[in-house]
């Protein structure tokens, strides 16, 4: 949770769900307009701004009048969100580790490796891919390699990642993270899919009408707005035991902020069934010669 003091308002911030937006909103109670363009901006470390909420707690007191907010998003788009951005852009270099242990253990490859050269052999395909995603002319690959197609996780292996317990913040069920049922009592549920109606109507309701006016957006990605063909594209690649387990986590989130998990599911079968041929197509992915093993799509 945290706490910005200068509006009396407390935020516990689900990530993929408009976190970058909730700060553009605050930034200019405490920073300059020119700093609040940079979204990379600490804000929790800066004396003036908010901190983490029981921290500041410890020398100051809640305020009377004090209003708790939390900002959700369908678990469906937020988790394929997560991917194009942090996986297939590759923006987060703290990844690099569990993405190369997702891919040689949920990658299936006829070329047998042992268990070294096949993580050498997936540091080399991610090298490969941020060279790409950094400037747009990647270094050639050596050598061939089964993880080259594509050169990181795909959708499917990230989702058996986060099904099997990756404790990855911007992946964690929202009734996980803030627990909008048990103590943490919030007076205002912000949805993504509306977000800028739903939060000027809590800034005037706070009487915070001033910041209603930062409509500065920080930029998260570079990856093109979703759309319904890339949903159904991205989703028909995971199995129907897959899809069952996306369910079975977010389960909480679909009925509590009353998004339509099912629907998604079963119109996601329905598309795997009326195109049995479809394949999604990954971006950076390596079009030198194929060896002797499958192409993950």
């Amino acid at each position: 949770m945290f706490y910005f003091p200068k509006s009396n308002l407390g935020w516990c911030p689900v990530y993929k769900a408009c976190s970058s937006n909730v700060f553009s909103h605050f930034c200019g109670d405490y920073f300059d307009a020119e700093t609040c363009q940079d979204k990379h901006i600490k804000m929790k470390n800066y004396d003036g701004g908010f901190r983490d909420q029981t921290q500041f707690r410890e020398s100051v007191p809640p305020a009377e009048n004090e209003k708790r907010f939390l900002v959700v998003r369908d678990p469906f788009t937020r988790l394929l969100s997560n991917y194009r951005n942090k996986v297939e852009l590759l923006s987060h270099t703290i990844y690099m580790e569990a993405f190369v242990d997702f891919m040689t253990h949920f990658r299936p490859v006829r070329w047998i490796l042992n268990k070294t050269n096949k993580r050498k052999a997936a540091y080399a395909a991610i090298s490969y891919a941020k060279s790409m995603t950094e400037n747009g002319r990647p270094r050639i690959p050596e050598t061939d390699n089964p993880y080259l197609y594509p050169p990181y996780p795909t959708f499917t292996e990230i989702v058996s990642a986060v099904t099997t317990g990756w404790p990855n913040n911007h992946v964690i069920p929202a009734t996980q993270r803030c627990g909008p049922c048990g103590d943490t009592k919030f007076d205002f549920l912000l949805k993504a899919e509306s977000f800028d109606c739903d939060i000027n109507n809590m800034l005037e309701f706070t009487d915070n009408e001033r910041l209603i006016t930062n409509s500065q957006r920080w930029s998260t990605n570079q990856t093109p707005p979703l759309n319904m063909t890339m949903f159904y594209s991205y989703y028909s690649t995971l199995s129907d035991d897959q899809l069952d387990n996306i369910y079975n986590l977010y389960q909480d989130d679909c009925l509590l902020f009353q998004y339509p998990c099912q629907e998604h599911i079963k119109n996601i079968k329905k598309f795997k069934l009326l195109n049995p041929d479809y394949k999604h197509e990954y971006r950076n992915t390596w079009n030198g010669r194929i060896g002797d093993w499958e192409i993950i799509s």
